[in-house]
């Protein structure tokens, strides 16, 4: 089976969801890995109810989880932060194949795409993505997070000649930015010029047709969007505004594109720092003690291995 067929016969197997989405180095070609390794196949899966979702699943599928997991855990009740409680991780095994799944809510993902308030998802849309048959509201957030994407990259890097190559880079960089997996050791360093470097055509699918810069060509042209900040997620663009110390777009002029970077860098680096570290805490609540401890020793040893 391909890719797609994997996807879609793992939903079938599990409780209704709204999508299944396929994305990372399990399913698109990667550069940095051995011919020997094997990586997760990762999708995100998108439900209606989270725990509910999650107390299905372990009646139907108890090797879900790890043996470890406490199922109680399913049944407390819900705490106020809306989008960590309606997130968590799967890892198992089906057919040899080792999945690894982020379920969430459609709330919660509507959420992170509309406000980049944790890009701990937006973060992953970005990059190529592989699904079928996901509700037309879905696909339509996802695009316009995409060209949240684009625009961002184009005010953070500034410059006014852009390659596609730098360009692609640049917004997979976004996602891994002070991400404090990156600070330790087990997480590869050059995790972005590998998702570049092994599907640069599929970036090039995503951007390279849209109103705002021009990616056809070796260099692209950057015009500074800076009339498309008003447009941008919710959280973003309140950091704009609150570092330039205006309450209007039209007060913003392309004078103040060093400040802009700037602010960008400083916003992304703080969300995904503590993105980060909530979203590793959220994971092993789903995926049991044990598991997790296992997964970052694994990881390490990777790291060492090299």
């Amino acid at each position: 089976m391909d890719n797609l067929e994997l996807i879609k016969d793992l939903q079938n197997d599990m409780p209704e969801s709204i999508a299944a989405i396929g994305y990372g180095s399990g399913v698109f070609k990667q550069t940095g890995y051995d011919k020997n390794e094997k990586p997760d196949k990762d999708i995100i899966l998108v439900v209606e109810d989270f725990k509910q979702f999650l107390i299905d699943d372990y009646k139907m599928n108890p090797n879900h989880f790890s043996d470890d997991f406490n199922p109680n855990i399913l049944y407390m009740k819900k705490e106020k932060d809306k989008f960590y409680n309606n997130l968590g991780c799967l890892k198992f095994y089906k057919d040899n194949i080792r999945f690894k799944l982020m379920i969430i809510s459609k709330e919660a993902l509507d959420f992170d795409l509309r406000t980049w308030k944790h890009f701990g998802m937006a973060g992953r849309l970005t990059k190529p993505i592989l699904y079928d048959n996901i509700p037309e509201e879905l696909e339509t957030s996802i695009k316009k997070n995409r060209q949240n994407a684009l625009i961002t990259t184009l005010l953070y890097l500034k410059d006014r000649n852009i390659t596609p190559n730098r360009f692609y880079k640049t917004l997979a960089k976004l996602t891994y930015m002070n991400d404090f997996r990156t600070i330790l050791p087990g997480e590869k360093k050059t995790k972005s010029s590998d998702i570049v470097d092994g599907a640069f055509e599929e970036f090039h699918k995503i951007y390279k047709e849209n109103e705002i810069i021009n990616l056809e060509h070796e260099i692209a042209i950057n015009n500074l969007p800076i009339e498309y900040i008003n447009e941008l997620p919710t959280n973003l663009k309140q950091a704009i505004y609150n570092g330039l110390k205006i309450n209007h777009a039209y007060q913003i002029t392309k004078n103040d594109a060093e400040k802009i970077s700037n602010i960008i860098e400083k916003y992304i680096k703080d969300t995904n720092f503590i993105n980060s570290i909530y979203l590793a805490l959220s994971s092993s609540a789903t995926l049991g003690a044990k598991e997790s401890v296992r997964h970052g020793i694994a990881k390490v040893k990777k790291h060492f291995s090299r």
